[in-house]
């Protein structure tokens, strides 16, 4: 019969053996997670837009697996996006716009910058606007998840290039023009204008780069001098 102080040392071992197998499993959950992250988001920066069932292909999982961590196809792409450090830092511009510019020609910097990049995944733009759309309407998620898949990194884009204004133009007056700019420098306004007006991608774009300076060059100050001229100005 085991003595009283080797069944205490046994069963102190099968309790540590049943925490690590707890811990075990958790971080194994964590890493498939994960791997289904990066798994999309590597799709996604290849400009697909994938399938959970695509997703787990990639990712080694099996379809079941994936869909116990990601119930549809959206919820999947959002944290994909969300997470998507290398997506972000590829799309938008690295460091700040030359401040010393005008802002005339910062935000013709920025517009043309995101809307080059814009018709370069004009297809995967297309798709995520119709997910979302979609979804934000058949009742299956909540809005703001609906919502979710879609980055908005064209308000980094505006926010760097408006950098000097946010600190020297009223609040209110900043905020007007920042998101009015949100919807000229978009995904949107490129395709509306091509499949409801019938232009090109190229003469979209020009038209909204002119818009986004006409809109400017109204609304900021002394818009078309560099900023380190107005600085002196004001001393």
């Amino acid at each position: 019969m085991p003595k009283p102080n080797a069944r205490k040392k046994k069963k102190a071992i099968s309790y540590k053996s049943a925490a690590a197998l707890m811990v075990g499993r958790s971080n194994q959950k964590v890493r498939t997670r994960q791997d289904l992250i990066a798994a999309a988001r590597d799709l996604v920066l290849m400009g697909q837009l994938p399938t959970v069932i695509e997703v787990a292909h990639a990712a080694k999982v099996s379809p079941a697996t994936a869909y116990r961590y990601f119930p549809d196809q959206l919820r999947l792409l959002g944290d994909a996006l969300k997470d998507a450090g290398p997506f972000q830092r590829a799309r938008v511009p690295q460091g700040e716009l030359d401040n010393s510019l005008s802002a005339h020609d910062r935000i013709t910097q920025a517009a043309e910058g995101f809307y080059a990049q814009a018709l370069e995944r004009e297809k995967l733009i297309r798709a995520v606007m119709a997910l979302s759309l979609f979804k934000s309407i058949d009742g299956t998620v909540s809005r703001e998840e609906a919502v979710s898949v879609r980055p908005g990194l064209r308000r980094i884009w505006i926010d760097k290039a408006l950098g000097p204004e946010q600190r020297n133009m009223d609040p209110a007056d900043i905020r007007r023009l920042k998101l009015v700019l949100s919807v000229l420098i978009s995904g949107e306004a490129l395709v509306s204008l091509q499949d409801i007006s019938g232009i090109s991608g190229a003469e979209a774009k020009e038209l909204c780069v002119w818009a986004c300076q006409t809109l400017v060059d109204a609304v900021v100050p002394g818009a078309s001098k560099p900023a380190r001229v107005l600085v002196g100005a004001e001393k």
